[in-house]
């Protein structure tokens, strides 16, 4: 049986961070910040990025699915 290795505190929030910070204050939705950041974090379950992506003191949600950095 396989374990699942559980991955540093914060990688894919601060991944997520990073990536949209490229951005100069535009906005992603939630398959292209995984597109984005896949490479760099490896495999995460879909909910583990809407998860994150819920820390109003970083996100900010433009519309359904689509989120931005805050202010």
């Amino acid at each position: 049986m396989e374990t699942r290795q559980r991955r540093p505190h914060n990688q894919l929030k601060d991944a997520m961070r990073k990536y949209l910070t490229t951005l100069d204050g535009g906005h992603a939705s939630i398959s292209e910040i995984k597109a984005a950041i896949e490479p760099e974090v490896g495999v995460a379950p879909a909910s583990s990025y809407r998860s994150s992506l819920q820390d109003e003191r970083y996100f900010e949600r433009v519309s359904r699915g689509v989120f931005r950095l805050r202010d």
